[in-house]
């Protein structure tokens, strides 16, 4: 299985939306099955964040295959979304190892070297016990963990967008809401024909010349 490869424009604005909690049913008219698409069909990619424990069926798994096959960047969210402040270094290091070989089985490549922190807990423990992986929390959160309806999201990125700090932004999404497949399903196209980009956040830094450094927190491209 090979992932599609697209091309970012350092020139042009770019914001990687990324989707935590893994993936979730098994039709094609699933919320991340539904987001999974909308991002492809602009030839845009995004990062998707699994909770081991959360992927716990061949459907699951299938969608993680898909997200994979469309260019997406598989990443680690934790074993059990724990708090990991709480955890002693070897349970911090178990967390994302167990993840880790779990995606790389159902791929069958390297997932990215990147972990969404959970509940974005984080203190020294946690950075030397990951010190060779980069943890990523956000600059923008869409609240849709939190209720906000369709509408909401789009208004807050189309904010983010007018008031400047979109650009270059991670922003946090939830691939279990039928609000979020909404507003992406609008967001992704609209995005494309105001000149932006929806990328990964490897993509992000990479296309800026910045380097995600292990141990490090990261909340944007700075």
């Amino acid at each position: 299985m090979t992932a599609v490869i697209t091309t970012i424009d350092p020139s042009k604005p770019m914001v990687a939306i990324c989707f935590d909690d893994g993936a979730v049913g098994s039709s094609s008219d699933s919320t991340s099955m539904r987001i999974i698409n909308a991002i492809a069909n602009e030839g845009f990619r995004a990062t998707f964040f699994y909770v081991g424990n959360w992927i716990n069926s061949t459907d699951k798994e299938n969608e993680v295959k898909y997200a994979y096959s469309k260019g997406m960047e598989i990443a680690n969210h934790s074993t059990s979304h724990p708090d990991l402040t709480t955890k002693s270094a070897s349970e911090i290091r178990s967390e994302y190892d167990i993840t880790q070989q779990k995606l790389r089985d159902i791929i069958g490549a390297e997932p990215a070297a990147l972990m969404r922190l959970p509940y974005f807990a984080c203190n020294s423990a946690v950075q030397s016990a990951l010190s060779d992986v980069s943890l990523i929390t956000c600059s923008i959160d869409t609240q849709d963990w939190n209720g906000a309806t369709s509408d909401q999201i789009i208004a807050r990125i189309k904010a983010a967008m007018n008031d400047g700090s979109l650009d270059n932004s991670i922003v946090l999404c939830h691939d279990t809401y039928a609000s979020t497949a909404e507003a992406i399903e609008y967001l992704a196209p609209y995005l494309k024909e105001q000149g932006w980009q929806i990328v990964t956040v490897s993509e992000l830094f990479e296309a800026n010349g910045k380097t995600l450094e292990g141990g490090n927190v990261y909340t944007r491209c700075n």
